[in-house]
């Protein structure tokens, strides 16, 4: 391999895009160039409809566009992935951002923003130190429900919006309330606007999935409020927006204020990205590639950190965008640089022309996008497998709805935990028994959660076997590492079995495990010989043992 050559590929290992770009064939180009076209007639409404979820002016949605799909795009391993703002990223900005700024509009902006940049730096800290595996650690059930409690308080705070009513403020509740209590305010042409709107996107979206249908009703909407002078009528509109071009800027807060957003950042880190993971996964294994977690952590948070730099908020893996990009012929993330460029050109030239467009549009958009979230089937699955599971995330979409975003978001984290802490300190285990032997094996690692737990299933086997145990052989097949408490309670039950005259050996012992019980002095007091690497080792000297 040449000098040139071996450069290259450790620039690819670091960019990815450096690889696909110099393999890239000739025929792959129309689809992607349709798909580019048909992504950037979805994203960029989209990006506007989010950007006022989080409370921004529009550009902050375009400027979080085009920074988070040419982060990903440069960084990522998945081919297909969309990486832009979502509803379920727009929604957790205006909740986290909001009390930090306490009501100072203009720090709301270069907050998100920083916001944007923490959640970007946690993301990539985590594929630095290679634990891809969070993306597994919200437990599915827990986050169905609290995408589920998130896509009921999204929708009820854009209905407002199909009316012509006022909205409210807080949880879904208080926002239901004073809906409920408004009715009284609709506008007529707003709600024929909204609702008619809401009726084409979920038509299109059964009957062809693959049109433009947000850029459909935007067009629309526009030419009808310019037609007929609705603005006068009380249909409310964006109003005058200036083009702008993207600015690389370090927002300007306090210590004080990166404090204060630090937990929430590391919690949508790991909530947001498992949302992501999920989908660049289901796109790779629908077409037989494999996409790299540790990777993905780092694509996805630098797509965040640029997104921050370039004023914009918190971008993720978008369920809806990339599975139109996909429909469309997408062959690889040349789709994200085409529509990142594109993103920037409306920015700057096109957006202006949006000043007729109505809110009722935007909230029809955000509304279409977000139905997916209340997913019944899953819950009903969910509920038939485990019941546990499907309490949790009862508990995970109940929080959301009575504490809000915020607190259903950190509730979600809460409950996972919990769930992860629970199984793991109650694993089944696997019972062999013969006359005079004892084989146990704990079906997951020993921890520090569940050491007792072996102790304790050991002397309830040894006082109901039928007769006297002369040996224990405990299986530790599962078991990678022991920590303080694990030897603390081996060499316990060690001491206590020798006091009844019953051997302690142990099986399948890894090089890991085996220098921690010899630093432990466990290896001394078991006897090495009676260490083993496999069950099949330790066979014959137990039948030997047992015929003695």
């Amino acid at each position: 391999m040449s000098a040139a050559e071996a450069g290259r590929g450790r620039l690819a290992r670091l960019v990815p895009a450096v690889d696909w770009l110099a393999h890239y064939r000739r025929d792959w180009l129309r689809g992607d160039v349709v798909a580019a076209l048909t992504t950037w007639a979805l994203v960029v409404p989209q990006s506007i409809a989010y950007a006022q979820i989080a409370d921004l002016p529009p550009q902050a949605g375009l400027f979080a566009t085009f920074a988070g799909l040419l982060g990903y795009a440069l960084l990522g391993s998945s081919r297909q992935l969309i990486v832009s703002p979502t509803s379920s990223t727009a929604a957790i900005t205006a909740a986290l951002v909001a009390p930090v700024a306490a009501g100072d509009v203009a720090r709301f902006g270069a907050l998100a923003a920083m916001l944007a940049i923490l959640v970007g730096l946690v993301l990539a800290l985590l594929g630095l130190l290679h634990m891809g595996f969070v993306s597994r650690f919200i437990s599915a059930g827990v986050q169905a429900g609290f995408m589920f409690g998130l896509g009921l308080t999204i929708i009820v705070g854009q209905v407002p919006k199909l009316l012509g009513v006022s909205g409210g403020e807080g949880s879904f509740f208080p926002q239901l309330g004073h809906l409920l209590t408004s009715l009284d305010e609709v506008n007529g042409w707003t709600a024929a606007i909204g609702l008619g709107s809401v009726a084409v996107l979920l038509a299109a979206k059964r009957a062809a999935p693959t049109l433009p249908a947000a850029l459909a009703v935007v067009v629309a909407g526009i030419a009808v409020v310019a037609l007929f002078g609705l603005a006068g009528h009380g249909v409310e509109v964006i109003g005058r927006v200036e083009g702008a071009m993207p600015g690389l800027v370090l927002p300007g807060v306090g210590w004080s204020d990166l404090v204060a957003l630090l937990p929430g950042a590391m919690a949508i880190a790991v909530i947001g990205y498992a949302e992501s993971a999920t989908v660049a996964e289901s796109l790779a294994d629908e077409h037989g590639y494999t996409v790299r977690p540790d990777r993905e952590l780092i694509a996805i948070g630098g797509a965040n950190v640029l997104a921050g730099l370039f004023q914009g908020f918190i971008t993720g893996g978008g369920a809806s965008q990339s599975a139109a990009n996909d429909r469309a012929g997408a062959r690889t993330q040349l789709v994200s640089l085409l529509v990142s460029g594109l993103t920037v050109l409306t920015a700057v030239a096109l957006l202006p022309l949006f000043r007729d467009l109505p809110q009722a549009v935007l909230g029809a958009i955000v509304i279409g996008a977000v139905v997916g979230f209340l997913n019944v089937p899953a819950l009903r699955r969910i509920a038939r497998l485990r019941r546990d599971s499907f309490v949790m995330a009862l508990l995970a979409l109940a929080g959301v709805l009575v504490f809000g975003v915020l607190g259903g978001l950190l509730l979600a984290v809460v409950i996972s935990i919990l769930v992860l802490l629970d199984r793991q300190s109650r694993p089944g285990s696997t019972v062999r028994t013969e006359p005079g032997l004892l084989v146990f094996r704990l079906d997951a690692p020993m921890l520090f959660l569940n050491a007792k737990l072996v102790r304790d299933r050991v002397r309830e086997l040894l006082a109901a076997a039928p007769e006297p145990v002369r040996i224990v052989l405990l299986d530790l097949r599962f078991t990678h590492e022991l920590d303080v408490e694990d030897i603390n309670v081996l060499a316990a039950l060690h001491a206590e079995l020798a006091q009844r005259g019953v051997a302690l050996w142990l099986g399948n012992v890894r090089a890991a495990v085996h220098e921690r019980l010899r630093l432990g002095g466990l290896a001394a007091a078991v006897g090495e010989d009676r260490l083993y690497r496999t069950l099949a080792d330790a066979a014959p000297d137990v039948r030997a043992a047992l015929d003695a």
